[in-house]
């Protein structure tokens, strides 16, 4: 209720107390008068303080139907035709702003309601949408990484030293047989070499201000996952292509077998029209033959979708049961298949990879923030560094098959 209408109040209260003392003054006087008559004088005052108060109350109830009605009126959406007017309208309204101004509080407040935004004035994302306040959603949305990480899939350990040393064996000549009773076996032969894998380091800085970290809301925790996900690219670059000169690893493209494309191929020149899932089988056949067992056929995910739509003469999908999808792997005659985007499309590595390399961790992917590079301190900017290293052995090259689509297909395509 307005300041107006609790002076009307008051005033009709004054006046029903003046009643009541006048009929109590009335009473009074009808006691001491044994004829119960009553003063004509005080008799007409209270008549007429009467009937001011039904004047009274009846004004207050044509203001009351009246604020009523006003208000129903306010709760219908309101059209605006301009920003200026929603704030106009907004500042009547603010009991706050007012009390601010007769000095009695020294802030205010003002509510702009969501439904009386004008759409002609938002077209698009800028600052003069927030004349009706932004509700922000929390973190910072952005695209994902690469689909599978290197780093999950080969074995991972750690190191205090800046290089791994392994022994394997480079050659064997296998001369066990069988050996008639009295006859001497002939010996059997093996080399062992012993190899380095070098600690190499992988590592990303830039550069903020300081008021941008503590102004934007997730920006550290932004940081501290954004960069290592991209650090991890850089990282699965290497352990798939790196060509093992410093500062870079050796990668399975460069530290593999190549897949056999001469005549001793075991499917040299003898598949009509051969595709890329052929490929891929006769590449499982390679390892089988060397004694392995693949656990992972790592494609770039062009490859395996053209794969997975490749069709016969008639129309009819090539794969047939070959591609499944279970227990959460893409699989090829069962053995999971790996997307990755640093496997350059056209290629492929076929592997066990539980046994073949091992990648070492003398530092882990972390991040880093300081003010000591350069003038930092006195521009208040933050450096932030993500930093990552490790080696990469892989110990043994037949545990994985590596080529080229194209050149594959060739090689194992009738004349």
């Amino acid at each position: 209720m307005s300041q107006i209408d609790n002076n009307t109040q008051e005033h009709l209260d004054n006046l029903a107390n003046v009643i009541d003392e006048k009929i109590e003054k009335a009473s009074k006087a009808s006691v001491d008068n044994a004829k119960n008559e009553v003063d004509e004088v005080v008799k007409g005052e209270v008549e007429n303080l009467v009937n001011k108060f039904n004047e009274g109350n009846e004004a207050l109830n044509k203001r009351l139907d009246a604020i009523e009605v006003e208000n129903k009126k306010n709760n219908f959406n309101k059209t605006f035709a301009s920003k200026k007017e929603v704030f106009a309208d907004a500042i009547s309204k603010s009991e706050s702003l007012k009390a601010m101004q007769n000095g009695t509080t020294g802030n205010a407040s003002m509510e702009l309601k969501g439904d009386v935004l004008i759409s002609s004035d938002f077209s698009g994302a800028s600052s003069s949408r927030d004349a009706t306040g932004v509700q922000t959603v929390d973190g910072i949305k952005k695209d994902p990484s690469n689909i599978t990480n290197m780093l999950g899939i080969i074995p991972v350990g750690s190191t205090n030293s800046n290089v791994i040393r392994f022994v394997k064996e480079s050659a064997y000549t296998d001369n066990a047989a069988a050996t008639a009773e009295g006859s001497a076996p002939s010996d059997s032969e093996f080399q062992l070499t012993a190899e380095d894998a070098v600690v190499q380091k992988i590592a990303s800085i830039m550069t903020i201000s300081q008021e941008m970290l503590d102004d934007t809301p997730a920006l550290s925790s932004y940081l501290s996952q954004r960069i290592p996900s991209k650090l991890n690219t850089v990282i699965d670059d290497q352990l798939i292509g790196g060509s093992g000169s410093s500062p870079n690893l050796k990668g399975l493209l460069n530290g593999g077998t190549a897949f056999v494309t001469g005549a001793s191929g075991a499917f040299y020149q003898s598949i009509d029209n051969a595709q890329e899932l052929d490929v891929l089988y006769v590449a499982l056949n390679q390892l089988a033959l060397a004694n392995y067992a693949a656990n992972g056929i790592l494609l770039n995910p062009t490859d395996f979708h053209k794969i997975a739509l490749l069709k016969d003469t008639t129309n009819e999908y090539l794969r047939g049961n070959s591609i499944i999808s279970a227990d959460g792997f893409l699989r090829i005659n069962g053995v999971p298949v790996f997307l990755n985007n640093k496997l350059a499309a056209g290629k492929f590595i076929v592997g066990d990879f539980a046994q073949g390399s091992q990648v070492w961790q003398n530092e882990g992917v972390k991040v880093d923030f300081g003010y000591e590079d350069s003038d930092n301190f006195s521009k208040y900017l933050v450096s932030v560094r993500g930093i990552a290293r490790l080696a990469h052995s892989i110990y043994l090259p037949n545990a994985y098959v590596q080529g080229t689509f194209s050149t594959a297909k060739t090689a194992i395509e009738t004349p």
